[in-house]
């Protein structure tokens, strides 16, 4: 008869068992494991170091591609703008690009007034009824400006006014009063008036208020195509953006030119041809390499006008 210690024995034999199975298996699989993600890392490592080397090799592709640019821009710029007063302005997020927009404007025979930097406050719904005040009290006889509540829109209408319209003798009262109140900043010397303008942007507003900012942006565009010869340029287009917003409507796009990929030689080059093209030619269009461009440069640099 079996007993209750032969019992005892058999389920201790059982545990014994399972235990060293467990041990064994456990060994055996954490072995297989670590040699699968041991491979995994390093596999990981190969496709990272070769995706380090692409970006490295594109990076110096573009560089040279800029170099090509940049050389080749005397040549392609020359005389476009001669004897051109032009005026550079700049929202916040196109203040780095303007050097560069500007080089290629010089390179093409312009005389550049600014860059004048608009500030964020300008573009801050908030603000609207101050910069209301700030322009009605500060504009000059016998300018008419638009007749509603909207701050931006009034006060682009006097500062395009001001910087390419018969109210340039009042760039030293208008400019330091925007100036003043943290709206703007500008070069001391401003000569007027101009002949035309850039008005050089980046990235899109994406934050709180963006849809109102980026509309801002359109509305002071809209105001300078009114006075004289504009042209929109940023890094990119797309849904929201200034330089979208203005491709997308038509009455828009009919009087400012836009120009995307302002960041590179390529989109610089491109700007100060787009505002020779509006200037001599009064046609526009939607340069660039987005998708909602029609051609990479104005027609009369491959056909000579």
């Amino acid at each position: 008869m079996i007993n209750f210690r032969y019992h005892v024995i058999s389920l201790a034999a059982v545990f014994v068992a399972l235990a060293v199975g467990a041990v064994f298996g456990t060994a055996a699989a954490n072995g297989y494991a670590t040699d699968v993600l041991r491979g995994s890392i390093d596999a990981a490592h190969k496709t990272n170091d070769q995706l380090r080397q692409t970006t490295d090799d594109l990076q110096e592709e573009a560089s040279r591609k800029d170099d090509y640019i940049n050389d080749t821009a005397p040549a392609v710029l020359r005389g476009t703008l001669a004897n051109r007063r032009i005026v550079v302005l700049t929202t916040p997020s196109g203040r780095d690009r303007a050097e560069g927009v500007i080089e290629k404007l010089e390179l093409a025979g312009a005389a550049v007034s600014g860059p004048i930097h608009i500030q964020e406050a300008f573009f801050d719904p908030k603000n609207s009824l101050d910069l209301l005040g700030l322009t009605r009290r500060n504009s000059p006889p016998p300018i008419t400006l638009p007749g509603n509540s909207n701050g931006v829109e009034t006060a682009s209408a006097l500062l395009a006014t001001t910087l390419l319209g018969p109210a340039s003798a009042h760039h030293p009262t208008v400019m330091p009063a925007f100036a003043n109140a943290g709206y703007l900043a500008a070069p001391k010397q401003l000569d007027g008036p101009s002949a035309g303008a850039v008005l050089v942007t980046g990235a899109p507003y994406v934050e709180r208020n963006s849809a109102e900012r980026n509309a801002a942006i359109v509305t002071m565009a809209a105001q300078i195509a009114t006075i004289g010869p504009t042209v929109l340029a940023g890094t990119i287009s797309g849904d929201g953006s200034s330089i979208g917003i203005v491709r997308g409507d038509e009455a828009l796009h009919a009087r400012i030119s836009t120009v995307d990929g302002v960041a590179g030689a390529q989109g610089q080059v491109v700007a100060a041809l787009a505002l020779a093209e509006r200037i001599t030619a009064n046609r526009g269009g939607r340069y660039g390499t987005a998708g909602d461009a029609d051609a990479l440069i104005p027609r009369q640099t491959i056909t000579g006008g």
